[in-house]
């Protein structure tokens, strides 16, 4: 009885055992699990934050070969993106001359991927060679740096030093090298050679290369077909947000600013747009007149679609540069953000303008003297309706010109810029001011024509009655003579 009662005791004990054993595998299992993917998906960041910051270095020198080392983008500023979009990821790029040195440049990147940001740099040397036309740009340095040492325009330039002392230990060794090189190249002797170059002499052997245990095993057996890997899970790719919920980024975060470039390179193309197509309408109109309203009215359809389109990419220029203003890590970045997009904007208000300025002097001037031809009131009511349409499109016009110009109130701009700002908005309400001069003229015209046809009109009625009234004086004198005429007969008969 007591030997069965213990070993009763014995099974709580041993399945307590087992359990915390299951438990520890399944934890370092996990463990172990959880260490891999991590590794994994540090390992696809790094990877692809690489690639993306070697194609924003390949941009850089496709502009240089584009536009020449005379005329590159960096020339006598530092040329900047900032929070450009590419592959699940952004990344900032600052790219300036080397200081003192000649055809020299260096470029900093900075990428921001799934939480991480690392940081790359490249100095690269422009070959001014008119021989090599095809390989002309040489890196003379890359690096990976930490990446709160990216630059601002006007901020300190911490890797530039180390730069210069990896440089200068690397002439340093080089020069090594090459008196080695020249002592190795004066040896005969195998053995010498690599006795100066400091690594281990091999035993001599006379018939073949020894065989390892390892590899007569390997020999024997049967070769293993390649495992067939599966694609990577969503978890585990590079634009994951991590391994888990508790891991947590570096944290530093790029500078805002993200779609300026391509919204400022949108509304530019819209607004030039809108004042090529306004120009070529009109010049349809003074070479072929009446005939060109077709080719005209098709031109004029194509400007009211990019004037559309200029107002929304303006709207979206200015939201996103404020979000850009708030974000920007530097007063410098800020007033680079403030500029650039003041400029682009008061730039596209001065092409709405144009556009403006371009219909009104044919509408004013030239549909001026041809008021003054109209003989009828209903053809000038016509055109001072048109007039009338026109007056409230260009109210609406300076109405959404002026409120842009409060939107950039108070961002860093040129004095340039500033005049030419104020200038634009001149110029839109110099244009409504002669839209409704023409239309107080054309009422006045109408008003005139409309007192004219009246008296005309009085004038017609007067000279009907005057009319009427000879024709009925008339026949009532022919039927006088005829009565008195048939009066004679008759007393004639009698007598």
């Amino acid at each position: 009885m007591s030997r069965k009662f213990a070993t009763r005791g014995m099974v709580l004990p041993l399945s307590l055992l087992a359990i915390l054993a299951v438990l520890g595998l399944v934890t370092t299992l996990g463990g172990l699990n959880q260490g891999l993917r991590t590794q994994i998906y540090r390992t696809n960041n790094h990877q692809l934050s690489f690639l993306i910051a070697y194609s924003a270095f390949s941009r850089v020198c496709a502009k240089v070969h584009a536009f020449s080392w005379a005329n590159r983008p960096f020339l006598t500023e530092p040329y900047t993106e900032t929070k450009i979009p590419l592959q699940g990821g952004h990344y900032d790029l600052l790219v300036e001359n080397t200081a003192g040195k000649d055809y020299q440049a260096d470029v900093y990147i900075r990428t921001h991927l799934a939480g991480i940001s690392r940081m790359y740099f490249w100095r690269i040397r422009f070959n001014d060679d008119l021989l090599d036309v095809s390989n002309n740009i040489i890196v003379e340095l890359y690096a990976t740096p930490d990446v709160e040492d990216f630059p601002t325009i006007n901020g300190p330039r911490k890797i530039a030093g180390q730069v210069e002392e990896m440089l200068a230990q690397r002439a340093a060794n080089q020069k090594k090298s090459d008196v080695l090189a020249a002592e190795l190249m004066k040896s005969v002797n195998t053995k010498s050679v690599i006795e100066k170059m400091g690594a281990r002499v091999p035993e001599d052997f006379q018939q073949e290369f020894p065989v390892s245990v390892t590899e007569e095993m390997m020999e024997a057996r049967v070769a293993v077909a390649p495992p067939d890997i599966q694609a990577p899970l969503a978890a585990e790719k590079p634009t994951a947000p991590g391994p888990s919920s508790s891991y947590i980024g570096i944290g530093y975060d790029s500078i805002s600013g993200n779609q300026i470039n391509e919204l400022s390179e949108k509304l530019t193309a819209a607004s030039e747009k809108l004042v090529e197509a306004t120009d070529k309408a009109w010049t349809e109109i003074d070479q072929n007149g009446v005939d060109g309203i077709p080719a005209a009215t098709e031109q004029w359809e194509i400007a009211a679609e990019a004037k559309q389109e200029t107002y929304e990419t303006l709207d979206s220029l200015i939201d996103e540069s404020k979000t850009g203003i708030a974000e920007a890590p530097s007063i410098e970045a800020r007033e680079a953000i403030e500029e650039m997009v003041a400029q682009t904007v008061v730039s596209s208000m001065n092409d709405i303008t144009t556009a403006i300025e371009r219909g009104y002097e044919h509408l004013v001037t030239g549909e001026g003297s041809y008021l003054e031809g109209l003989t009828t009131s209903a053809a000038v009511e016509s055109l001072l309706n048109d007039w009338k349409a026109a007056e409230e499109r260009t109210q609406a016009d300076l109405d959404r010109l002026t409120e842009m110009a409060g939107d950039i109130q108070g961002y860093s701009m040129t004095s340039e810029v500033s005049q030419k700002l104020t200038d634009t908005l001149a110029s839109a309400q110099e244009s409504l001011e002669k839209i409704q001069d023409a239309v107080a003229e054309a009422e006045a015209r109408l008003a005139e024509l409309k007192e004219l046809e009246a008296m005309a009109a009085a004038e017609q009625a007067a000279a009907s009655a005057d009319v009427a009234e000879t024709e009925a004086a008339e026949e009532a004198a022919a039927v006088s003579a005829a009565a008195e005429e048939a009066t004679a007969t008759v007393e004639g008969e009698m007598e």
